[in-house]
């Protein structure tokens, strides 16, 4: 065990550094300004004097190995450096608007397994009934439509058309029923096709017949042995979906006016704020590993050939 997580902690640093680097030189050589863009967004005339006036206060008039190098002393050393904007540390920017992150990142994973384990665990029941046919269009929507068109048609369904569900802001729960559907929906349902493919090839396993062999309910074998053994492959999924959404909900935060991280870097891009772009793309990276350790952790526990080994 203690080699298994030195071994993870060592991919987690070597992917922070590479992510970095090339964050780093990604947005160093993009095209834009950060000192003309912050001066007009302020009203104040772009003359070259104030331009180099301000590209030195920012520190981008040192050249780019000097940059590079107190970038990389910036992570390991948790000084993530200032927002150009705010002029606040960047690592309380991001954790000020992580929880947000995190509430939709839950609740779409919540809609994302409701809808694995209703539509896989029903498909797998009445294979190739009406049910299962149901769920393989449903599979095939969910893996076709855009999240983002999914995300505008949710909101002129419920918000324009039947005005039941607000679009925009976090002011109560009824703001993360859309945000939180368009994330999980189109997973769920590509995933409830796995889930159903593992349920029916435990179904056909001889442990399976040996247990109906002795009168045990149809109902408790699907809970108890099949599910539970379905689910294993779920589990690695899931996590890399939540990883995902917690790095990658940018789309559904900046369709909704959702307040997390995603907007918050939306809006840093947009103004070329160098040190917030780069701490978020380093942060999502620490998460998305973390995240993926913490689920090979559960799939250690959950499987015990894995122990075995």
């Amino acid at each position: 065990m203690g080699k298994f997580v030195f071994e993870h902690l060592f991919q987690l640093v070597l992917v922070i550094f590479c992510v970095a680097t090339l964050t780093f030189l990604l947005i160093r050589f993009s095209p834009g300004d950060p000192a003309t863009i912050m001066l007009k967004a302020n009203g104040v005339p772009a003359s070259d004097e104030a331009i180099s006036a301000l590209r030195g206060e920012l520190g981008l008039t040192n050249s780019i190995g000097s940059q590079y190098l107190e970038w990389l002393q910036q992570i390991f050393t948790g000084q993530w450096g200032e927002s150009f904007v705010s002029g606040k540390p960047v690592i309380s920017e991001l954790f000020m608007r992580l929880p947000a992150t995190l509430e939709l990142a839950f609740a779409g994973l919540g809609v994302m397994f409701a809808v694995t384990l209703v539509l896989g665990i029903s498909t797998a029941v009445y294979e190739q009934g009406a049910v299962d046919k149901i769920g393989r269009v449903l599979a095939l929507l969910g893996s076709a439509i855009p999240t983002f068109w999914l995300g505008f048609l949710c909101i002129y369904i419920f918000s324009v058309h039947l005005g039941w569900l607000p679009s925009m802001g976090r002011s109560n729960w009824k703001n993360l029923i859309l945000p939180a559907t368009t994330l999980g929906l189109g997973l769920g349902t590509v995933y409830a096709r796995v889930l159903r493919a593992h349920m029916l090839d435990m179904l056909q396993q001889p442990f399976v017949k040996a247990s109906r062999a002795r009168g045990i309910s149809t109902n408790r074998i699907l809970v108890f042995q099949v599910l539970k053994h379905a689910l294993l492959p779920i589990v690695t999924m899931a996590g890399t979906s939540f990883a995902f959404m917690l790095g990658g909900s940018i789309m559904v935060e900046t369709i909704f006016s959702w307040p997390g991280l995603g907007q918050y870097v939306i809006e840093s891009i947009k103004m070329r704020d160098y040190p917030v772009i780069q701490g978020y793309v380093v942060f999502a990276a620490i998460l998305f590993v973390g995240i993926h350790l913490l689920i090979d952790l559960i799939y250690l526990i959950l499987d015990p050939r894995l122990r075995a080994r």
